[in-house]
């Protein structure tokens, strides 16, 4: 076929595969059809469905021994979590305050915003006051509160996802908001737009093809930057620390690039599983579409919500069987094996949101020019065409805000190589040994391996510190006193094994770090066994681990974690990941970061303090300096006045301009009682 003109274009198994995609899209919209005209279906599903659940209760209650019939229903907390369905729902099952905001972008969507203000002991303490003290008692203790402020943090979801995964884990331990809530940060975790919480538009309805018009350029001009100002506009905090997991990293990559005045709002960004410039797709048939025009993909999938059928199919399915389908996928399309994720029944049913095709045709533009650019509305109908014009970069490499990188050893999607040349020099690099992609989200032990290093972080580069931190910075340099399974020590060896070395005579920084999350938890647990009485450790598994650990018990752990990163670490050094020192804002690589012990006075912290240090930005009533240094970057940042809450940076190909031709700045709608605690 390859001397056929335009059919040679694409091998045999090329068109074959096409056809399979077609076949199966259209079964499925076939099997959509038949259900909803023959309800009898539906209803034998459910039967079997309620036959399946029975089936289950009734084994549980064998394995515990329960034999007596009880009229009162109880619930393991996993079947708990399977009857919770939002955000919301998760932080008041958990005990955690919550509050919902909405803000308006400047092209329109109304975004929702989540936040974890304080962690759950607080609002217990906060509960009892309201009811044991009289009104004039808590408005002074509200008026005393009132001037304090807690440093700010901003999680946002990946692709086809939404808030609930940072909250739907089997245990809060497990949770980096509630986590960061607990060590006293306050959490906002934001929402893309379209996506469950997102799917309003101040003129366009979701039917409409207008509203899924957008790609991750509207993502990085948009929605990370209007949501920042809201937060930064409602706290009063002068900067906040920006986490983002897989196409949240890549949200933040592109808006950092984008606007140079997003750099100084945001004190550190903190990418886990990052996934600017994937590295591709393992499956041939999915990859033969991914090379085709975007015209193919819209033909395909239309050009409104990518797979919206996905809740029918986790509607139809009991939770084992979908848990099921989704590993099956992950193994189709990224040889995962999803080995290090327990729970699945409960996560696996909030792993999916809406969001646009066009936003998946973007990805696979990245991936098919392998360069982290902007859309190409204009991209060649036959594969390995060439367009009349240049489509923009993300110019990554002149980002001045710090940077962590947290990557899996086993994650496909991660294109390290490319993202240390490419993008400005981190600050910190850690590689978890066993993690794939989804496990950065509900990975076991993602609480030892992950979650210290990210406080480290966040006590290092906040302009606020903690409470826990500013009461005593000498023996809680990192705010864990109320955080009983993470050590100081435990956090001092994660921070020092992710710090780079300066490599080549100074000219490139080396990253070592690597970590294995098994022998992490695997020490932990053998330490506790060793100081457990003999008759805790005997019987049930789960009576013997439900006694709360010592603090004796916690000291012998949190040794023995610092120990297996330790081994770790030393069996990682043959493999480096280098980068060329001095991008962006890694000008100043070195060794390690600044401790926190030795910040005595935070509020009085200067230049000197952070000379040589690997692209720690001097905060603390210091302005971040980086456009002084845009003359050292072969193409400096173009910094836009900005509006009064919006980002400033205005695209000539969005609808940003009214009628009048202004620019409409953002508006924010706090939802009732969303300001209050404040």
């Amino acid at each position: 076929m390859a001397t056929i003109p335009v059919i040679g274009r694409l091998s045999f198994f090329d068109y074959f595969r096409l056809i399979f995609a077609f076949g199966v899209l259209f079964l499925e919209a076939l099997f959509r059809v038949i259900f909803a005209i023959f309800p009898p279906l539906r209803w034998l599903v459910d039967g079997i469905k309620a036959v399946v659940e029975n089936v289950r209760e009734k084994s549980h209650h064998a394995r515990q021994g329960s034999h007596k019939k009880d009229d009162s229903k109880t619930y393991t907390v996993e079947e708990d979590l399977l009857r919770l369905h939002d955000t919301e729902d998760f932080a008041r099952y958990w005990g955690y305050p919550v509050q919902t905001h909405y803000v308006t972008t400047t092209d329109g969507y109304m975004l929702a915003l989540h936040r974890v203000p304080s962690s759950k002991k607080d609002h217990e303490h906060n509960a009892r006051v309201r009811l044991s003290s009289t009104p004039a008692r808590r408005l002074e203790r509200k008026r005393s509160l009132g001037g304090a402020q807690k440093p700010v943090v901003l999680l946002w979801h990946g692709f086809m996802m939404c808030s609930e995964v940072w909250v739907c884990s089997k245990d809060p331990k497990s949770s980096l908001a509630f986590t960061l809530a607990d060590a006293g940060y306050d959490v906002w975790l934001g929402n893309t737009r379209g996506n469950k919480y997102s799917c309003k538009h101040r003129k366009y309805t979701l039917a409409s093809e207008k509203f899924w018009n957008f790609s991750i350029d509207h993502l990085a001009m948009y929605d990370l930057p209007n949501t920042v100002d809201y937060i930064l506009k409602v706290t009063g905090a002068p900067s906040l620390t920006y986490i983002g997991f897989s196409q949240g990293t890549a949200q933040g990559y592109s808006a950092l690039s984008l606007d140079a005045h997003l750099n100084s709002k945001i004190n550190l960004f903190i990418a886990l599983g990052p996934a600017a410039k994937p590295s591709g797709l393992d499956n041939q048939t999915v990859a033969t579409i991914m090379n085709q025009s975007p015209d193919l993909i819209y033909l395909l999938f239309g050009r409104k919500s990518l797979i919206s059928s996905t809740l029918f199919w986790q509607n139809l399915f009991s939770p084992e069987t979908f848990a099921s389908f989704i590993d099956l996928a992950l193994w189709f399309l990224f040889s995962c094996k999803s080995e290090m994720i327990d729970n699945k029944m409960v996560v696996y049913r909030h792993l999916y949101s809406y969001t646009s095709v066009k936003c998946m045709a973007h990805w696979f533009q990245i991936i098919r020019h392998g360069r982290f650019q902007m859309y190409d509305e204009s991209s060649p109908v036959l594969p390995g065409g060439r367009g009349g014009h240049c489509v923009p970069k993300f110019a990554t490499e002149h980002i001045q805000t710090p940077i962590a990188i947290f990557y899996g050893g086993q994650d496909t999607l991660a294109d390290m190589t490319w993202l240390l040349r490419e993008t400005a020099t981190p600050v910190y690099c850690l590689q978890i040994e066993e993690y794939e992609h989804l496990d950065f989200l509900w990975g076991k032990g993602i609480e030892k391996a992950i979650f210290p290093a990210v406080l480290g972080l966040l006590a290092q580069c906040s302009e606020i510190q903690t409470d826990a931190i500013a009461s005593n910075p000498d023996e809680d340099p990192y705010g864990v006193r109320n955080l009983e399974w993470i050590t100081t020590g435990h956090v001092d060896a994660l921070l020092d094994t992710g710090k780079g070395q300066v490599e080549d005579g100074g000219r490139n920084v080396g990253f070592e770090g690597k970590v294995s999350a098994r022998k992490i938890v695997a020490a932990n647990l053998l330490s506790r066994q060793k100081s457990m009485p003999v008759h805790v450790l005997g019987g049930d598994s789960e009576k013997s681990s439900s006694r709360p650990a010592t603090p004796q018990e916690n000291t012998q752990a949190g040794e023995a974690m610092v120990k297996a990163i330790m081994h770790s670490k030393l069996e990682g050094k043959k493999s480096f990941l280098i980068t060329e020192r001095g991008k962006g804002g890694g000008r100043r690589p070195s060794g390690s970061y600044p401790s926190a012990r030795s910040r005595k006075n935070s509020d009085a912290m200067g230049v000197e303090d952070f000379e040589g240090v690997s692209g720690v930005s001097v905060l603390a009533k210091q302005p971040l300096r980086f456009l002084d240094h845009a003359v050292q970057s072969p193409a400096p940042i173009e910094v836009v006045e900005e509006s009064e809450v919006g980002s400033g940076v205005v695209s000539p190909w969005s609808e940003r301009e009214d009628e009048s031709g202004e620019v409409e700045p953002p508006t924010v709608h706090p939802s009732d009682g969303g300001l209050e605690g404040m």
